[in-house]
């Protein structure tokens, strides 16, 4: 240890998002003497560009568009500067929280850029200038970020990070991706009165969720006025002159030898994140990378560097770039380290949302999983024994219930709601739901833990459910 024992802790945490604070906080709670580091602000990408200002703007814009469009009052494009200041403070303000957390706990802070400099050795920049710290151990929680454009003019493309900075909205804008952040991000600007054009180069919008909330996610997406664009691959972005400014994005789609011309004002690429890898020493202190260029760890997140550990959006365990899975993976950590030890997180029903309108939850198995029994389930739900010898397609019933809530009849939509559920044939034990309306988030958090606990279809249809509410739906299915 040096000489100075102010530099020497049990615990560094490399990064403050939802898995560093994780960490750091049950460390320090446990006894451990513990120093996080981040070069920005606390609360990593869920407070900052994430998970909650996303969610936040998501309000916004239903209201917005829902008075507007019911009682004629008011008009969504006014309605930015409100939100994007109201979601700003709320920021702001949970800053202030985690900083007080911490405190409480005990965690030092400091703001800067670390970077690993041999066992057990941290140098930081910060603005005072350099400091090199000693730690016991070490846990990197850098996360990820947003990935460029592949493609020429890539550096004219801003990313789901610059939308919270806007302080006015682009009267029309091309969102390349069709994933979660895609999704929200059309939704949402859409709803605020911008022009949105959504290109994937996939044959659907979230390919990961099941195939009945891909195609009610496209209706939802058209329903509020974005042009999606199926099967198209973006070759290039250039300035577009022609119109006084604005970017010019050509795109290849099936069938056309000519590329497709699209303009807008801006260019938004969401087509994923990627670790925050460089710049942190990983080679020199014999941190390895697994072929995906993330964070190779053992089930204990354990890096290939005695004494230094990877959770969250950097490392290759994650089954999902998702907050409560970082969480969860920070937690168990500073456990197993400084406390008595506890069980490896579950993740066999870990739910998922999409705030879009109406909003998309699914949890466990989709039907294509549950059918073809794809052999990189991992620790997800799986057939029961005893259903071995009969056909997959023969193993799975599939239940299906669609209404109109009375939040889209009072709004004058008619926009469908959709509850789903996959379940083992002979037991009847529910093997995924996957639910399809603005109280869709909250009604799947509850159903993760039954299905992980087991919950047949019996169960679900002899509960008495409370109405008026979307989710007496599951309940009659």
């Amino acid at each position: 240890m040096p000489a100075n024992p102010a530099h020497a802790f049990d615990l560094i945490v490399i990064g403050a998002g939802s898995a560093g604070l994780a960490a750091a906080g049950r460390a320090a709670q446990l006894g451990a003497r513990t120093l996080l580091i981040d070069r920005a602000q606390v609360g990593g990408t869920c407070v900052n560009r994430g998970c909650a200002p996303k969610t936040l703007l998501g309000y916004g814009a239903a209201w917005s568009h829902t008075v507007t469009r019911c009682l004629r009052t008011a008009y969504a494009a006014d309605a930015w500067a409100d939100a994007i200041a109201r979601t700003r403070a709320e920021v702001t303000r949970l800053h202030d929280t985690h900083f007080t957390q911490l405190a409480n706990a005990g965690v030092q802070w400091l703001c800067g850029t670390a970077s690993l400099r041999g066992r057990g050795i941290v140098r930081v920049q910060t603005d005072a200038g350099k400091t090199t710290l000693r730690a016991r151990q070490i846990v990197l929680a850098a996360g990820a970020h947003p990935v460029p454009l592949p493609v020429p003019g890539a550096e004219l493309a801003c990313t789901s990070d610059d939308v919270f900075g806007w302080d006015t909205l682009p009267a029309s804008l091309i969102i390349v991706g069709g994933g979660v952040i895609a999704v929200e991000m059309a939704s949402t600007l859409a709803r605020f009165g911008v022009r949105v054009t959504l290109l994937t180069r996939d044959a659907c919008v979230l390919p990961e969720f099941d195939a009945a909330l891909s195609e009610a996610a496209t209706q939802a997406l058209a329903s509020c006025g974005v042009d999606v664009i199926l099967n198209a691959d973006i070759a290039r972005v250039e300035h577009d002159a022609v119109n006084g400014g604005g970017v010019t994005v050509y795109a290849s789609t099936p069938g056309n030898d000519i590329p497709r011309v699209l303009r807008a004002q801006h260019v938004l690429s969401a087509i994923g994140r990627a670790p925050n890898t460089v710049g942190l020493g990983l080679h020199a202190a014999g941190v390895k990378l697994d072929a995906r260029g993330h964070v190779a760890i053992d089930r204990h997140f354990r890096t290939r560097a005695r004494g230094v550990h990877a959770v969250g959006d950097m490392c290759g365990a994650s089954p999902r770039q998702l907050t409560p899975v970082a969480a969860a993976q920070g937690h168990y950590v500073a456990e197993r380290l400084f406390g008595k030890g506890i069980k490896l997180p579950d993740m066999s029903a870990v739910p998922m949302a999409v705030f879009c309108d109406p909003a998309i939850a699914s949890v466990g198995l989709t039907e294509a999983d549950a059918r073809s029994r794809r052999p990189d389930l991992g620790k997800r739900p799986r057939l029961e024994t005893g259903d071995d010898k009969r056909a997959p397609a023969d193993c799975i019933d599939v239940v299906v219930r669609r209404f109109v809530s009375l939040e889209q009849r009072f709004a004058g939509t008619g926009m469908e709601s959709l509850i789903k559920l996959v379940c083992n044939a002979r037991s009847g034990r529910v093997l995924g739901a996957h639910i399809v309306d603005n109280a869709a988030p909250e009604i799947i958090q509850a159903l993760a833990v039954a299905v992980r606990m087991g919950v047949r279809l019996k169960h679900l249809r002899t509960t008495v459910g409370l109405h008026p509410t979307a989710a007496q739906a599951l309940l009659s299915i």
